[in-house]
C-alpha cells in the first residue's frame, strides 16, 4: 500500500510532462560526507571552498533540521558553494513513507528559496526493487521544484545481477534511467584493494558513458578517497587517476568519499583518513586540493566538447589508434578521450594510465597533421608551441585540442 501511495505521485507525471530545467554547472566537484552541519561555519566552508570544491554533499552524521541546513545554505552562499540537501524526509519518502507527499511538499517549501541550494540527497545505491518509492520521491520534487536536482547514487557494476534486481548491470543502467527519470547519472566505484585492485574499472566507466550519450544526461563518477573495508589507502597519483579516467570518459563532476571521516562506532568498516579527520586537514586535502585545481580547469575547457570516443595507446581497454589526427602514442600506457565541439574542434585527454610510475607521451602524428594546441591548466590557457612530446606524472593527465 505505501507503494501504491507513492505511485500516486506519478500520475501525470510522465518523462515529456516533467519539466527538467535544472543544469549541471560546468564541472562538479563535491563529495559524501560532509562536515556535520552543527560544524559548518565560515571556517570550514572556506575550507571546503580553497580544496576547490563546489558542492556540500550531504553529511554522514550529526542532526539534519531545517534550521540547520538553513544556516549551512546560508553560509554556502557567502562562499560562493552550492548545496545538495539531505533531510530525513526525503530519506524516509524514498523508503516508502506513507507521508511522502506532505513531506516533499514541506521539504522544498522550507529550501526552495535558498540560493545556494542546487539540489536534493533522494537516495544512494538503490537496487531496482527499491526503484518505485524513490521515483516517486524524485518525480514530486522536480515537479515542485524544477530547477533543483534531485539526487540519486547508483550502484558500481561489481555488484552481482541478483542483488542489482536486473538481469544484467546495462539492465540496471536502462532501468533506472526508464524508472527514476534522473538528471544526472551517479555511480560510485572503489577500485584499489588492500590486496588486489578490481579488474572491471573501465568496463563501469564505459557502461555509464555509453547510458550517458545513449540519454543525453551528465554524470558524474565517485572516487575513493579514504581507506575502509577492503580498500586501501590511496595516494595522490591514485586519486589523480580515479578523477582523470573519469573525465576522459566524459564526466562532467566527480565527487570523493569521503570528506569527514564518519564514526563508525561497530568498527566493521575502519573507516579513518578522510579528507578530514577529527576536524584537521589530512594529506588528502593538501592532494585533493591539487588534484581538483586541475580537473576543474579541464572539465571546464571540455564544456560544450562531446565525447566521442575512448581510444588507448595500446589496445587494451579502448579503441586502437590510429584515430583522427593521431596514428600512434608512444612512451607508455595511455588512456585517451576525444571529444568534438559543433565547429568541428577535435579534442583529446591524454591519462597516464600508470599510477606508479611518470611517463612521456609521444604523439606520431598522421602526414599533413599539425601539432595540437596543449591546455594550461595552472592559468587555463591554450598554447601552441608545436610540442608533440608530453610528460605526465603517475596519474596525471594532459588535454590537447585541434581546433576546427
Amino acid at each position: 500500500m505505501r507503494t501504491l501511495a507513492l505511485l500516486a505521485l506519478l500520475a501525470g507525471c510522465t518523462a515529456q510532462s516533467v519539466p527538467g530545467v535544472w543544469r549541471a554547472q560546468p564541472f562538479i566537484t563535491t563529495f559524501w560526507c560532509a562536515p556535520p552541519l552543527a560544524a559548518l561555519d565560515d571556517a570550514r566552508l572556506e575550507q571546503i571552498a580553497t580544496a576547490g570544491f563546489t558542492t556540500i554533499g550531504a553529511p554522514c552524521e550529526g542532526e539534519l533540521t531545517v534550521a540547520s541546513n538553513r544556516r549551512a545554505l546560508a553560509g554556502a552562499a557567502r562562499h560562493n558553494l552550492r548545496v545538495w540537501v539531505a533531510d530525513h524526509r526525503l530519506y524516509a519518502a524514498a523508503a516508502g513513507d506513507p507521508n511522502a507527499t506532505a513531506q516533499i511538499a514541506d521539504v522544498v517549501a522550507d529550501f526552495r528559496d535558498a540560493p545556494a541550494l542546487d539540489g536534493y540527497v533522494v537516495a544512494d545505491e538503490p537496487p531496482t526493487p527499491a526503484f518505485a518509492p524513490v521515483a516517486a520521491t524524485v518525480i514530486a520534487l522536480r515537479t515542485a521544484d524544477p530547477a533543483r536536482l534531485a539526487y540519486v547514487n547508483l550502484l558500481p557494476n561489481y555488484i552481482p545481477p541478483a542483488l542489482l534486481g536486473a538481469a544484467s548491470y546495462d539492465d540496471y543502467l536502462h532501468r533506472s534511467v526508464a524508472d527514476l527519470q534522473p538528471q544526472l547519472l551517479s555511480v560510485d566505484y572503489y577500485p584499489f584493494g588492500t590486496k588486489k585492485d578490481r579488474s572491471t574499472f573501465f568496463d563501469n566507466l564505459d557502461a555509464v558513458r555509453d547510458a550517458s550519450l545513449r540519454y543525453d544526461l551528465p554524470f558524474l563518477w565517485i572516487v575513493l578517497a579514504m581507506p575502509h573495508g577492503p580498500y586501501r589507502d590511496p595516494s595522490e597519483a591514485e586519486l589523480a587517476w580515479q578523477v582523470f579516467h573519469a573525465l576522459a570518459y566524459g564526466a562532467r563532476g566527480v565527487s570523493y568519499f569521503t570528506y569527514w571521516t564518519p564514526h563508525d562506532p561497530t568498527g566493521r568498516w575502519q573507516q579513518h583518513n578522510g579528507i578530514i579527520e577529527n576536524g584537521q586537514p589530512t594529506e588528502h586535502y593538501a592532494q585533493v586540493t591539487r588534484v581538483n585545481q586541475v580537473a576543474r580547469a579541464i572539465g571546464n575547457a571540455l564544456d560544450g566538447w562531446r565525447s566521442i570516443a575512448v581510444a588507448d595507446s595500446t589496445g587494451e581497454i579502448g579503441a586502437p589508434f590510429p584515430i583522427g589526427p593521431i596514428e600512434a602514442i608512444d612512451g607508455g600506457r595511455f588512456s585517451v578521450g576525444l571529444f568534438a565541439n559543433a565547429t568541428g574542434g577535435l579534442a583529446a585527454l591524454l591519462v597516464n594510465r600508470d599510477y606508479g610510475e611518470p611517463a612521456v607521451a609521444a604523439l606520431r602524428l598522421r602526414d599533413g597533421a599539425a601539432p595540437p594546441e596543449a591546455f594550461d591548466a595552472g592559468d587555463a590557457h591554450w598554447r601552441r608551441d608545436g610540442g608533440i612530446a608530453f610528460p605526465l606524472a603517475p596519474g596525471a593527465a594532459q588535454l590537447l585540442r585541434w581546433p576546427g
